[in-house]
């Protein structure tokens, strides 16, 4: 299972789709508290983290993530903060990568089955 953490409706409903597509399982959050209840319940074989959400950075939840379930990789994401500080800020928060919005579907497969 994919957890897939968005608060911008849009793009969760698209990443959603194009991994759906792909036949991979995807659980939906909408917010860090959301999110870290997911990976404790269910543990993912994958976070696709966006940096903005409205009740905790991404930095932050990864982090969190990170120190908690060290096997379970965080991939960000962000299309407001795709400057190469933020790229850095991910990597030091335990990010395995970090992908600049918009994401096409073959980027989006090509990471997906890089880590799964």
């Amino acid at each position: 299972m994919i957890l897939l953490v968005d608060d911008f409706v849009p793009s969760l409903h698209l990443h959603t789709r194009m991994l759906r597509d792909h036949g991979y399982e995807v659980q939906q959050a909408d917010c860090a508290e959301a999110a870290l209840k997911v990976v404790a319940k269910r543990k993912p074989k994958l976070v696709l983290l966006d940096v903005h959400l409205p009740d905790e950075n991404g930095f932050a939840v990864c982090r969190r993530i990170r120190e908690a379930y060290p096997d379970v990789p965080v991939v960000m994401t962000s299309a407001t903060y795709t400057d190469e500080a933020s790229r850095v800020s991910a990597m030091y928060a335990g990010a395995a990568e970090f992908l600049p919005e918009p994401i096409s579907a073959d980027a989006l497969a090509t990471i997906v089955k890089r880590y799964i």
